[in-house]
């Protein structure tokens, strides 16, 4: 004859799984870290376009500058949009040197949303020499070779 014996559980001492409490604490551990997680990228999204306009301030001041020194530009104050999109500006101011005979030119560029924030800014500055310094040498020069063909 078999003898049946009854099978027991043993008492367990620990719970298998978790309990809701748990879950709501590893919950709002993942709700944190992803707040986080996301704070940081927006604003190393932020410093990045930041950087890309002052990078593109930097370049358009520099152009300006240089159309101003080759006398593309006239040497005289003024503000304009640039023509490939408008809502970058540049001005342009001349003043009187810190020497004899020359000009501290200033250029400014900024971009500006339609909501007028400015996104990025660049200011350059310059000493040249007075361009007119050159034209009354020159004039000077061609009016005495002028005058000694006559003689």
């Amino acid at each position: 004859m078999k003898r049946h014996r009854l099978a027991t559980v043993p008492a367990r001492p620990h719970r298998s799984g978790m309990s809701l409490l748990e879950v709501f604490v590893a919950l709002a551990i993942f709700i944190a870290a992803l707040a986080v997680i996301t704070q940081i990228i927006s604003t190393g999204s932020r410093a990045s376009a930041r950087a890309q306009f002052q990078s593109e301030a930097t370049l358009r001041a520099e152009s300006c500058m240089a159309e101003a020194v080759a006398g593309i530009v006239p040497l005289q104050a003024e503000r304009k949009s640039f023509e490939d999109d408008a809502a970058w500006q540049w001005s342009l101011t001349v003043e009187s040197g810190p020497h004899v005979d020359t000009l501290l030119l200033t250029v400014a560029v900024e971009h500006t949303t339609e909501t007028g924030r400015v996104n990025g800014t660049a200011t350059l500055r310059r000493i040249i020499r007075d361009p007119q310094l050159f034209l009354n040498a020159a004039s000077a020069s061609s009016t005495s070779s002028a005058l000694d063909l006559l003689q």
